[in-house]
């Protein structure tokens, strides 16, 4: 039998309909819910992360998540949803409320919810003795130890160490009580999880990236939606991204289920190639896009970067070498490509780079700095301009760097006078210029950027196709055209035609 919902999607109250599977039982599906404790987080003075990791981590593991409840530290509120959660799920995961202080009132709450009394575990008595060097009972401390009766400690191996685990997770029947503590939560379930929470059952899911608005997939969305009622489909519109306006996912537990769909899917609908993550495997990614790349040029070029790229790493160690880093669109192609080689040769190592600011700068500009330097997980430092002192300042700060690597493309200002490997002149700091993408052109860049996913500022999307500072930087007026309502708009720097006019924005 399959339960038949009616979903309505977000931004245009279309009804998109959903078939679940209502005979969990037949497939083996264990339910969870989890408790999240605090007045910390109903005031909104702590955010909870714990929810989303143990949703994630639960899927992974074949758990289905069925609901969230957030109480405070109150104790009968505490004793009925325990009770309840425990009554209508597989697991119940709490989080939060296990330690000394007096508005920590998890362990007497989940006595209270199956009718039990705390009493002090032996066992936790004396590791409680033992950390913090006390017999007296009177303690605090010892109230972590303050148990439901008949607790199951559930200890286990630290995977990354192989020691045991220090401290266990106390289960009552089918409650399992976590630290509220991210970090030490998610060590706990990382141990325990897949011991704790076992399951025949996994879901495989898959995603697949339209250019369409959501509104125009809805019908033949619903089509598939009735054809594989053993599959859950998912719509989530897109204002902001650069590359899809539709996300459709697919979750089964098979991956022919998955497979069949998503087939059919294609065949119906013309889906765009998106990777979400293309900082990870990046150079295998690289390779798998040369390999179907139909422009020969471009595929020389980037082979070429790469070739320098190797060879300023057999040149120089990983430390002695340090990214120019500016958020421009060629700074993004060059550091893709030399972090696409650091990753597969250092993946322990972090990258250095610099950033060179100017005293004015667009805030779209800050903003992707500060997630690329995330994303790539970048050892940056910032200095404020101009470009010599702040060279200077760099290599003072870290003398260990006797290479740069630059972002530089031919008809850049200088950059004829530049090879791939060009040591400074004059009374500039001394130190080797590395320039990888010297030959690349215009297209080249976009095709590379936009072939691989990767994010760029926003204002490429607004029409700059070369940015300086607010003040010396303006959309391309190339790229300025007319809506059918007479408004004036600029298409997108990838939609430049004549690569000569790229710097036609600068003032």
């Amino acid at each position: 039998m399959y339960c038949f919902k009616t979903v309505r999607i977000s931004l245009y109250k279309v009804p998109v309909h959903r078939f679940q599977m209502s005979t969990k039982a037949n497939l083996q599906i264990k339910s969870a819910g989890i408790v999240i404790i605090g007045d910390e987080i109903l005031k909104g003075q702590t955010q909870d992360t714990n929810t989303y990791f143990l949703a994630q981590n639960l899927r992974k593991i074949g758990v289905s998540l069925e609901r969230v409840s957030v109480i405070p530290d109150d104790l009968d509120i505490i004793a009925a949803e325990v009770k309840n959660f425990s009554s209508n799920f597989d697991f119940v995961l709490t989080s939060g409320g296990i330690g000394p202080t007096h508005d920590d009132l998890t362990f007497e709450g989940v006595a209270r919810a199956f009718d039990r009394k705390v009493e002090h575990n032996p066992r936790l008595v004396d590791l409680c003795k033992a950390w913090f060097k006390t017999e007296d009972m009177s303690q605090p401390c010892f109230k972590m130890a303050l148990l439901p009766s008949q607790s199951k400690l559930n200890f286990g191996k630290d995977k990354k160490t192989g020691k045991p685990m220090l401290y266990p997770i106390v289960s009552v029947e089918n409650v399992f009580i976590f630290p509220g503590i991210p970090e030490l939560l998610q060590r706990a379930f990382n141990n325990l999880g897949e011991t704790l929470f076992k399951t025949e059952t996994k879901f495989i899911s898959s995603e697949v990236y339209f250019s369409a608005d959501e509104l125009s997939l809805t019908t033949r969305l619903n089509q598939l939606v009735k054809a594989h009622p053993e599959v859950t489909f998912g719509s989530y519109p897109s204002w902001s991204n650069q590359y899809y306006k539709t996300k459709i996912t697919l979750e089964a537990v098979s991956e022919d289920l998955i497979e069949a769909a998503k087939t059919e899917m294609k065949d119906m609908i013309d889906p765009i190639s998106f990777d979400p993550n293309p900082m990870e495997n990046s150079y295998d990614k690289i390779q798998e896009f040369l390999k179907h790349c139909s422009d020969d040029n471009l595929v020389k070029a980037v082979e070429k970067s790469l070739e320098i790229v190797e060879e300023c790493f057999a040149k120089y160690e990983p430390d002695a070498m340090s990214v120019c880093f500016n958020g421009g669109k060629d700074c993004i192609v060059m550091l893709h490509l030399v972090h696409a080689f650091h990753q597969k040769h250092f993946p322990d190592k972090k990258l250095k780079s610099f950033y060179i600011s100017e005293k004015k700068t667009f805030s779209e500009v800050d903003s992707f700095m500060d997630v690329t330097i995330s994303r790539y997980n970048l050892s940056n430092t910032v200095f404020e301009g101009p470009m010599k002192p702040a060279l200077a300042k760099m290599l003072e700060e870290d003398p260990s760097v006797v290479a740069t690597i630059l972002g530089v493309r031919q008809g850049d200002p200088g950059s004829q006078y530049l090879d791939s490997f060009s040591p400074t002149d004059g009374d500039w700091p001394k130190v080797i210029r590395v320039n990888p993408i010297l030959a690349w052109t215009y297209k080249d860049i976009w095709a590379f950027l936009r072939g691989l996913s990767l994010p760029y500022p926003s204002l490429y999307d607004q029409g700059y196709t070369s940015l300086g500072n607010p003040d010396n930087t303006i959309p391309n007026p190339a790229l300025l055209y007319l809506t059918e309502q007479g408004e004036k708009k600029f298409k997108p720097a990838y939609m430049l035609e004549d690569p000569t006019l790229e710097r036609q924005g600068r003032i």
